[in-house]
């Protein structure tokens, strides 16, 4: 289901991108062909503060993420993000040398003059409508947190009555009724202050930041613990990186030990003081940095998501990993990505994927596939592929990146990415053997 628009012009490598955004995004192409230039742009225009903090300009971003050159006078960038009842949340335009975001939040926050516009009002009643019946009726702590909202005195009991009847019949929270059991007077200002008291005590509703794992992975271990003495003294290495090393950092503070049975149910991870170590039993053990460049690899993005996975209830992640294949066998990339998948993809959580490999494809697909089967057939593919990692194609969508260009490669007629997309390369070398065999 898309969420967002993304168009991109003359950016860089990309010449003309008009994409859709769904919770999951695969970019796949040859070298040089943009999928990392895409993938940045989405973690700046996903990321919470860069939305919501005008001090924080679009340009000083790109630099960050070593992309600032790419900016011409022609080029043109449109981002419009929307929740699910297609009510634009914010947007972001850049044109003829200047940006634009807004942020509806932000807008409702700082100007009165919005308190008596009919349509503004609807939009917020919208949103509130939403995002309440979403969460009022998956989890009841967050019943007791909107109660907290109002000094209720007697009349507590009965919002929160009102509350879990909803929750329980399954019915959609009226916020006129609402306002109705508290006897709150249906005006403008009401509803944006109702609205921004939401926004404050609910931030896992509207608290989006951008986890970015790049192909550089390995090198976030060896500046571990160094990245803020590398930031004082302006030790030229590109900022995002630097950003991805002090997330690395409290990953390794907070998750001490990891199971790598993605690798081999043997091998275990272990933090042990201000090393770590691969086990491969109850004995043997190896510093990380002296192991096989898989593990290297693979320990900074399980990490980095175990980690995001303790903030749940604080935030929420757009995790962008780009080239989860590398160095890894083909089937430690399809047990990565059903990792991914199954950890990435929950809560509002959402994951973009660059890659060079067919196998990655050929993974996914067997993920949408589960998802269809598993409709008429839980049981007996849940025993093949764990239900957790089934991918739902409406949230799925697949590119490929060529000639500053992306072509949609996701059918979603059949719900699976084109076959002919991941048979491509095989082919290429099939026909190179079948010429070597007539000669």
């Amino acid at each position: 289901m898309e969420r967002a628009k993304l168009i991109v012009k003359n950016f860089g490598p990309l010449k003309d991108i008009n994409i859709e955004v769904r919770e999951m995004v695969t970019f796949i192409g040859a070298q040089a062909s943009g999928k990392s230039t895409l993938a940045k742009l989405l973690s700046i225009l996903e990321d919470e503060n860069f939305r919501r903090n005008e001090n924080i300009l679009f340009e000083t971003e790109l630099k960050k993420y070593n992309i600032f050159s790419y900016l011409k006078k022609e080029t043109f960038i449109s981002y419009d993000n929307q929740n699910n009842s297609n009510i634009s949340i914010n947007s972001f335009e850049y044109k003829d040398g200047e940006s634009l975001k807004i942020d509806m939040f932000s807008v409702l926050s700082s100007s009165k003059e919005f308190e008596e516009d009919v349509d503004t009002i609807e939009l917020i009643k919208n949103l509130m409508s939403y995002d309440l019946n979403h969460l009022i009726i998956k989890d009841l702590k967050y019943t007791q947190k909107f109660a907290s909202l109002f000094k209720l005195n007697n009349k507590k009991k009965i919002l929160i009555d009102f509350l879990l009847s909803s929750k329980y019949k399954k019915t959609e929270i009226s916020i006129d009724k609402l306002f109705e059991v508290l006897e709150i007077e249906k005006k403008g200002e009401n509803y944006i202050s109702t609205y921004e008291d939401i926004i404050k005590i609910l931030p896992e509703i509207y608290s989006f930041d951008s986890i970015y794992i790049p192909t550089e992975r390995s090198f976030l271990h060896l500046i571990a613990e160094n990245t803020l003495g590398l930031i004082n003294n302006n030790v030229q290495i590109p900022k995002h990186l630097l950003e991805s090393g002090q997330d690395y950092e409290k990953a390794l503070q907070k998750i001490k030990e990891l199971p790598l049975s993605i690798i081999d149910k043997k091998i275990t991870y272990k933090r042990e003081g201000k090393t770590s170590y691969i086990y491969h039993n109850e004995i043997e053990k190896v510093d990380l940095l002296e192991s096989a460049s898989g593990l290297q690899s693979i320990i900074p993005v399980l990490l980095l998501v175990e980690y995001a996975k303790s903030l749940k209830d604080e935030y929420n992640f757009n995790f962008v990993v780009e080239e989860p294949e590398l160095n890894l066998y083909p089937k430690a990339q399809h047990e990565l990505i059903k990792y991914l998948v199954k950890n990435c993809l929950f809560e509002r959580k959402n994951l973009i994927l660059t890659t060079h490999s067919p196998f990655v494809l050929a993974s996914i697909n067997n993920l949408l596939l589960a998802f269809d089967k598993g409709k008429t057939k839980p049981t007996e593919v849940n025993k093949i592929i764990k239900k957790e990692s089934w991918l739902n194609p409406k949230n799925f969508i697949a590119y490929e990146l060529k000639n500053g260009k992306a072509k949609k490669i996701m059918n979603d007629k059949l719900g699976q990415i084109n076959e002919n997309m991941i048979d491509i390369v095989s082919d290429s070398f099939s026909d190179e053997f079948d010429k070597l065999l007539d000669l």
